[in-house]
């Protein structure tokens, strides 16, 4: 999609961009270029857990964007959470700065909020499998479902890093979870807010540069444990307490 994809103009303010780093020296630069292009450069608000590779250097050299620092390693959920918490926008874009996910997809986000609340893109509607290991894609596709099935939704794509929400749709500020696990908790609050995951298809070009923070199998499993635990607290037990 790079290069070609139309770009959906939006009123200044109304398009938040937040974007968790660490330790993305060899990306940040590419990923603020592309953004530029979009026009899109002036709504991004990095939120930098804790990089010792020069990230903050680079980004600083970029006027145009936002930075929000953190001391320490405080995870992927915080760094979001934060990101959030500063942001006013109306409609708030969350993406990797790695360049996994392409930046022109913004505009399809954006436009897609237009209809719904709460829009993920997915790397699995496009015309071909994504590149990414088999064990990884398996990890994926079960865990959306067992989402799916427990929450009556319908994503194909649960542990996408790249998604659109409206801000009045749901509770941001209730979010808590530091860490990866936060996937699972925002999944569980758009359900229980009576809001539905729409999917847009993404291209995906797996990371050439840097290294991935998530830790795949381990995390699968905790996010297994957190859909089951979600469940059971919030609505199996709250079920049985409307009926007794």
């Amino acid at each position: 999609m790079s290069g070609g994809a139309p770009v959906v103009a939006a009123a200044p303010g109304r398009v938040d961009i937040i974007v968790p780093v660490c330790n993305e020296a060899d990306c940040v630069d590419e990923f603020c270029a592309r953004m530029a292009r979009l026009g899109y450069l002036d709504a991004v608000l990095f939120v930098d857990n804790a990089s010792t590779d020069g990230t903050v250097d680079r980004l600083q050299q970029y006027p145009a964007v936002r930075l929000i620092r953190h001391a320490t390693n405080e995870g992927y959920g915080a760094s979001i959470r934060d990101g959030m918490a500063a942001s006013q926008a109306e409609l708030i874009i969350i993406i990797d700065a790695d360049l996994e996910y392409p930046p022109e997809s913004v505009s399809a986000i954006v436009s897609a909020l237009e209809r719904h609340a709460v829009v993920y893109g997915s790397r699995f509607l496009g015309a071909r499998p994504p590149d990414m290991p088999l064990l990884r894609r398996v990890g994926n596709r079960l865990i959306s479902a067992v989402y799916n099935v427990l929450f009556r939704q319908r994503t194909t794509d649960l542990y996408t890093g790249m998604k659109g929400l409206r801000r009045a749709a749901l509770p941001l500020s209730r979010l808590r979870q530091n860490g990866f696990e936060h996937v699972v908790e925002l999944g569980v609050m758009v359900a229980l807010a009576g809001e539905q995951i729409h999917d847009v298809p993404i291209t995906y070009v797996p990371r050439s540069r840097g290294r991935s923070k998530m830790r795949h199998v381990p995390e699968t499993i905790k996010f297994a444990a957190y859909l089951a635990g979600y469940w059971l607290r919030d609505v199996v037990w709250r079920r049985w307490g409307d009926r007794n």
